[in-house]
């Protein structure tokens, strides 16, 4: 009886022990390394959020031929902007007429509308029946705003414009150079961060970027005594920059 028992015993424990050398055998190579090359990583692998500089956007649309070139009198061509667009009717020195400037002093991106009114015929006429350019700058004044608004601000007004002139090639250009002030110590930083937002609605609304200081590398040289507008001798160089790009 003893015997029996004892045999019994023996047969349960080696049939416990063949299940057991079956389920290791079992088990997926890949899931061992799985398991090692997670005990492998590193105690910190959530990533830093991105550089504002990688998110620049690096694929701007390219100049393209339009369908008429620039004229050598600009009469095909509006400007629309703040202060520094409004510089082209005290400059005296270059083709561009006074109502083909749609500017104003201190003016802001949300009045960029406002500024252009509502006539299209009456612009179209000034321009001889074509208005085949749109070249836009504001930032001057819109630097301490939210980045958000301002570039949704611009959209509007990019969408405003395509409305009056359907066929026009509309050009944002770069904010210009800035000097700091006493008052403002980091006023030189602002250009960048604006022409960040700049390029990114170049891309959305699908209209050309121009980055005028690439065309004028000491146009800081030409800066007044305030940080912020120009003398006249800019202005010709900006033409000459236009012209360079566009015909």
């Amino acid at each position: 009886m003893k015997k029996t028992i004892i045999t019994i015993l023996l047969l349960f424990i080696l049939i416990i022990v063949i299940l057991l050398h079956l389920n290791v055998e079992d088990e997926n190579p890949n899931d061992k390394t799985i398991k090692n090359s997670i005990s492998e990583l590193p105690s910190e692998t959530i990533s830093k959020p991105p550089l504002e500089s990688e998110f620049i956007p690096t694929l701007l649309p390219t100049p393209t031929p339009a369908t008429h070139n620039i004229k050598p009198d600009f009469s095909n061509v509006i400007f629309i902007g703040d202060s520094i667009t409004f510089g082209f009717i005290n400059a005296h020195n270059t083709p561009v007429e006074k109502d083909h400037v749609y500017a104003k002093i201190g003016a802001h991106v949300f009045e960029g509308s406002k500024l252009l009114g509502d006539n299209s015929k009456m612009i179209t006429d000034r321009c001889n029946g074509s208005v085949d350019y749109v070249f836009l700058m504001f930032g001057a004044n819109d630097y301490g705003y939210n980045m958000n608004a301002y570039k949704n601000w611009y959209k509007e007004l990019i969408k405003y414009i395509k409305q009056m002139f359907p066929n026009s090639k509309i050009v944002i250009q770069s904010v210009m150079p800035m000097n700091s002030t006493a008052k403002e110590p980091n006023r030189n930083q602002e250009p960048q961060k604006l022409n960040y937002i700049i390029k990114a609605v170049a891309i959305e609304e699908d209209v050309q970027f121009m980055d005028v200081s690439k065309f004028i590398p000491n146009a800081k040289k030409m800066l007044l005594e305030d940080g912020l507008h120009f003398k006249p001798e800019l202005y010709p160089l900006w033409i000459t920059a236009i012209v360079n790009s566009f015909n």
